[in-house]
């Protein structure tokens, strides 16, 4: 009985050429799944994510939103600081006009003392010395230093006229024959009101330079006149102090003078 099996060399070869044959089928088949699988990746539809901000990006707008805060609080402090120089030159201003005031008030005040001392003092010569020649010269003294005039004169009334006892720097020639009531002079003597050039009216006959005549009274009664004529060249016009000095010198040197008069040999007894 023959044997039907093939011998073993050609079962080899025959079974490397299936193996063979099974390798093919199978990278034949990865391939066809591998197409397949590209063919449905092509297929499929692409989604594209947004882009994201950059980092860039948000650096800038955080830096732009912090130089926007920084602007409006430099803009706010500006306005602050303007509005406080403001208030600070008002109150400069005020603190200047306050201290001009004070400087002006205390110039004032000083003035005021000054011319104080100075009627105080006059007041003292009138009174001080035992002459009449002493009360005369210390009116002239008076006018000279405190009114400013060089050319003045002395009257008295006497029975109802006027009497001149001084005369300093004007002719006594032109004075003499002055009566009660007549011109500016004799008007003083005979109301007992001051006379002042450019706010009395005019001045009469031979007073064209006279600048005020001052009525010199002794209680009551008006004793006499002071007449000043032209003032010294430093000196346009009479003021608040030639004022306080004529009053001075009304309510006075008439005083003085009066209590000063000559008694005759009766009354001495």
């Amino acid at each position: 009985m023959s044997d039907l099996r093939k011998p073993a060399p050609e079962a080899a070869t025959e079974r490397t050429r299936d193996l063979r044959e099974v390798n093919e089928r199978l990278k034949e088949l990865v391939a066809s799944l591998r197409t397949e699988k590209d063919r449905h990746a092509e297929a499929r539809p692409s989604i594209t994510p947004p882009p994201a901000a950059t980092p860039v990006a948000e650096t800038v707008d955080l830096e732009k939103k912090r130089l926007s805060t920084e602007l409006a609080l430099a803009r706010e402090a500006v306005s602050h600081a303007q509005a406080e120089r403001d208030r600070m030159r008002a109150r400069i201003v005020a603190l200047e006009a306050e201290n001009q005031r004070i400087s002006d008030d205390y110039v004032a005040v000083q003035e005021r003392s000054t011319d104080l001392a100075q009627l105080y003092v006059a007041l003292e010569r009138l009174h001080g010395g035992p002459s009449r020649a002493d009360t005369l010269a210390a009116i002239q003294e008076i006018v000279i230093n405190l009114v400013g005039s060089e050319e003045l004169a002395v009257f008295e009334r006497r029975s109802g006229a006027l009497a001149l006892v001084h005369a300093f720097g004007v002719s006594p020639r032109t004075l003499d024959a002055l009566r009660l009531g007549e011109g500016a002079i004799g008007r003083a003597a005979a109301t007992g009101q001051p006379w002042l050039a450019g706010r009395d009216g005019p001045s009469g006959a031979g007073e064209e330079d006279l600048t005020a005549a001052i009525p010199l009274r002794a209680g009551d009664a008006v004793a006499g006149v002071l007449a000043i004529f032209r003032l010294l060249g430093h000196k346009p016009m009479l003021d608040e102090s030639d004022h306080a000095v004529f009053d001075l010198l009304s309510t006075h040197a008439g005083l003085a003078l009066v209590l000063r008069e000559p008694r005759g040999p009766a009354a001495a007894g």
